[in-house]
């Protein structure tokens, strides 16, 4: 059999494929034979480069090697480039590629042991973010992961997270193209983080679905999953509804003061938001793929529910209970720089001049009836609700302190 670092050569190959397969001239994706772009008629070294390196791995190959579950899955990805790279025409290709996955399924259903050759075959299927989900390799690896819940299967590290990673990328990918997802010893008690596009997942969690088991894996999974989304949107100036305010108003004052996010975990709003989705992704996972459901994560599910539709904006901040808005017009009125570079600031505040200020009730009423978007309908009436919430607030703050101001 081929040495799995000769393998791991191939996948690297494939992935250069998903990049090298546009003309750097033009943006074109199809070219000919000869790998000059349809579109501008410019070649393509970079992709004809891919393509001699993979043919000259799978030159190496013998025949029943060009079967053997790896190099099949491989010229599956690459279907497109079959014929540049394989004499396995794509018939055949598919043909072998039903048989393989019919015995895969069939073997994990028996939570039989696999071999070598055939988890090498699932390392490729599931390695680094392909998003390769068509239904087969969707089935194998909620497959894998069951077994691996319920400790019916055991299977290799690499399997196992390789399943995870396409679990993952079944959540985000839809919407993040280039989110990614790692393994790594992180710090105590702390289960998964994420940074930027990046969700990693602790060592010790890993180790623990390895060795024993059962579903919090797959909730950390699409807790950090979530956080990769809130940070998507942040970055593209997305606002849906008025959650997506807070959670960005939540950014801004972190940045300026870290020590908020402590001193307000369980009530900041791009928290709860995961916590909502993590345990939304666990329980369907215990459903669909276990058959049985938990009625305390149901209750805590609940909770979070009511919190996240409650969206409070209050919060510690240097040890004094404060509106994220008041929070959030000092800093804007330090930095107005701030107030030009993100978009989303201008839903509720306005700039006249160098001085910036929160919209009133009557701006933001006519914000609403001038809005053309009947998907941002609910956003500006929460938007509107809450400016009268505050302002009732602030009226019952003025009776009791005649000397505050907001």
């Amino acid at each position: 059999m081929l040495e799995m670092n000769w393998k791991k050569e191939l996948i690297t190959e494939q992935q250069k494929l998903k990049t090298d397969c546009k003309c750097p001239n033009c943006g074109g994706d199809a070219f000919g034979k000869t790998f000059d772009c349809q579109f501008c008629g410019k070649e393509n070294q970079e992709l004809k480069e891919d393509i001699k390196n993979i043919s000259g791995i799978l030159e190496n190959c013998s025949e029943e090697e060009l079967k053997s579950p790896f190099v099949m899955i491989s010229l599956k990805k690459m279907e497109e480039y079959s014929p540049l790279v394989s004499s396995m025409d794509r018939e055949e290709i598919e043909k072998e590629y039903l048989t393989w996955s019919k015995k895969m399924i069939d073997d994990l259903l028996a939570a039989k042991e696999l071999s070598k050759e055939d988890q090498e075959g699932l390392i490729n299927l599931f390695d680094n973010g392909d998003y390769y989900q068509e239904q087969i390799a969707a089935t194998l690896q909620n497959m894998v992961i069951a077994n691996t819940a319920t400790q019916r299967g055991h299977y290799s590290p690499e399997v196992v997270y390789g399943a995870l990673y396409q679990y993952y990328c079944q959540i985000i990918k839809p919407h993040v193209k280039d989110a990614k997802m790692e393994k790594k010893k992180l710090k105590e008690d702390c289960a998964g983080e994420s940074e930027g596009y990046t969700a990693r997942l602790d060592e010790e969690s890993f180790n623990n679905f390895m060795n024993g088991g059962g579903s919090s894996v797959i909730n950390i999974i699409g807790h950090e999953a979530r956080h990769v989304y809130q940070h998507y949107k942040r970055f593209h100036r997305i606002v849906e509804d008025r959650n997506d305010l807070i959670m960005f108003y939540e950014s801004i004052v972190e940045n300026k003061k870290p020590e908020m996010y402590d001193e307000n975990y369980i009530n900041m709003l791009s928290e709860i938001d995961a916590r909502v989705f993590g345990s939304m992704f666990e329980q369907q996972f215990l459903k669909t793929m276990l058959g049985f459901s938990d009625e305390k994560r149901k209750r805590d599910f609940k909770a979070d529910c009511d919190l996240l539709v409650e969206a409070d904006t209050m919060r510690v901040i240097d040890e004094k209970q404060v509106h994220l808005e008041d929070a959030v017009l000092t800093i804007l009125k330090e930095e107005p720089s701030l107030y030009d570079k993100w978009a989303q600031f201008r839903y509720e505040f306005t700039r006249e001049g160098q001085e910036i200020r929160r919209k009133t009730t009557s701006e933001l009423i006519d914000d609403y009836l001038n809005n053309k978007n009947d998907k941002k309908d609910n956003l500006y009436l929460a938007i509107v609700t809450n400016s009268k919430k505050l302002e009732t607030l602030e009226k019952k703050r003025q009776q009791k302190n005649p000397s505050a101001t907001m």
